[in-house]
């Protein structure tokens, strides 16, 4: 998810060759990564067959998710070699694994290919109908699809062991949440944070990422400064110290543990103010401090609640950062609401919308103002001799040459087509008629920089008003009589033209 971006592969150059051995070394450093994370959740283990998280998922993941099957044979040798690592701890160093260890190796293997490698797969097809802007979609997918792959994968590993004779059913039963819920802890703290990792390293080795990776950052742009980041993380840390702590030292009020729900708060704090990439290291740090801390302090007792906090503290941080992907949408919807996207003047709502906050904002007691009309000439003329790419152009350079002659405060909407509106709020009857002159000596005088080298032309309609309590039916009543008035001179232009 993070780092995720359905645009990923257009980042590695087309022309660059691939590092010879480049997927070797990634190979190599995946499978040393998920040794490492093995190793660690079996230390932090808080009974058999069970730990507080399991980073090794986080891996296998960040490995599908950029390389694909490319990964599978990294995959396959990890679990070959943690199950064997597994076997000579609990054996004679001298015997040799039987046709159960092997087989529950293969099985194990299987497991990881089919949960995670699915998952990842599920998850680079959403992504490739999205865009940058639906992180919330994405991050639903990973949250839910992660839960019900950890509850798969558990269940599968269970049952695998049991095949093997290595537990039996009703210790499978008795372990497949707490071995559930680990997968998904591990998942949820390091997940993003791994697949972002084996996206930057397979970029700088020049091996192309599979499609469909949606992407977090650019979401939330990184705004605070790295002294108060540090500041907001020792913050985080130090709390959470604190709490596990006291944890410990009053083992007869586990309700303490769930104190640990407020660094939620500090962590959407960094989320909001600060990047991906150090959201993601809050993610991890906090997630760390847990896992060591558990042990260290005797919390096995308190597990279960352990865990929850880290669940909790990810998918809050992963929504926070989806919160920026929102407020842009909203953004170019609205914009697209009030703007014309032809010629970026307001829109016939925007314009309107515009008004009547002016004349809500106002002073109290009548003001003058006024509304004019404009409707341009030979729009269809162009259109038909030189394209409606030159229409559009026409377009843009009347905007452009209406608002030279405007002065703050002073409005102008497309009403649709080739007509246009102005608002001049505390404008008189001649002020208004020397805009129009104003604006027709401009019109004529083509812009070196407004991307149409020909003279235009326009009709105005005026329309004036000395009152302040406009509300929406009477400023459509004065835009009326403005194209009325804009009509009559229309005709009166195109008589003139024909005597």
């Amino acid at each position: 998810m993070t780092g995720w971006d359905a645009e990923a592969p257009s980042r590695t150059p087309a022309a660059a060759p691939r590092r010879p051995g480049a997927l070797l070394v990634l190979s190599a450093v995946l499978v040393a990564a998920w040794l490492a994370g093995f190793e660690l959740a079996r230390v932090l283990g808080y009974q058999a067959h069970a730990s507080l998280w399991f980073p090794p998922v986080a891996v296998t993941l960040a490995a599908f998710m950029v390389l694909g099957w490319r990964a599978a044979p990294a995959i396959a040798i990890a679990c070959v070699l943690a199950t064997l690592l597994s076997f000579y701890r609990t054996s004679d160093h001298t015997a040799v694994p039987d046709r159960a260890v092997l087989g529950y190796a293969l099985l194990f293997t299987a497991q990881q290919f089919c949960i995670w490698g699915g998952l990842a797969w599920l998850l680079r097809r959403v992504g490739r109908g999205m865009s940058s802007t639906s992180l919330p979609r994405a991050v639903t997918y990973f949250i839910l699809g992660g839960g019900v792959a950890s509850l798969l994968s558990a269940c599968l590993g269970g049952a695998g062991l049991v095949v093997t004779s290595a537990i039996d059913l009703p210790t499978m039963f008795a372990q497949s949440i707490p071995w559930a819920i680990g997968d998904y802890a591990g998942l949820l703290a390091l997940g993003p944070l791994a697949i972002l990792a084996v996206l930057r390293l397979a970029e700088s080795l020049r091996i192309a990422p599979r499609p469909g990776i949606p992407r977090l950052s650019g979401m939330i742009a990184p705004s605070g400064s790295t002294s108060g980041y540090l500041v907001k993380l020792a913050l985080l840390l130090g709390v959470t110290l604190v709490v596990l702590w006291l944890a410990a030292a009053l083992p007869r009020q586990p309700a303490v543990v769930f104190a640990l729900f407020v660094v939620v708060v500090i962590q959407l704090w960094i989320v909001h103010t600060h990047g991906m990439l150090q959201a993601l290291a809050a993610i991890a740090a906090f997630s760390l401090l847990i896992a060591l801390a558990t042990p260290l302090l005797r919390l096995q007792a308190q597990a279960l609640a352990l865990q929850f906090a880290m669940i909790s503290l990810a998918a809050n941080s992963y929504f926070g950062l989806a919160v920026p992907g929102l407020y842009a949408d909203n953004t170019r919807l609205r914009r697209a609401l009030v703007r014309d996207p032809v010629t970026g003047a307001l829109s016939r709502t925007g314009f309107l919308e515009q008004v009547l906050n002016d004349l809500q904002l106002a002073a109290h007691g009548p003001r003058p103002l006024a509304v004019i009309v404009a409707d341009m000439d030979n729009l269809k003329a162009i259109n038909d001799q030189f394209g409606h790419a030159a229409g559009d152009a026409a377009l843009r350079a009347f905007v452009r040459r209406c608002r030279s002659c405007l002065r703050p405060g002073q409005l102008l909407g497309r009403r649709g087509g080739d007509e246009f509106a102005l608002y001049l709020p505390l404008t008189t009857p001649e002020r208004a008629r020397g805009l129009i002159d104003a604006l027709r000596a401009t019109l004529a005088k083509p812009g070196e920089d407004d991307g149409f080298a020909t003279a235009l032309s326009a009709s105005f309609g005026l329309a004036l008003c000395n009152r302040r309590d406009l509300d929406a039916e009477a400023l459509e009543e004065l835009l009326e009589r403005a194209d009325a008035a804009m009509y009559a001179a229309k005709r009166q232009h195109r008589a003139v033209a024909v005597r």
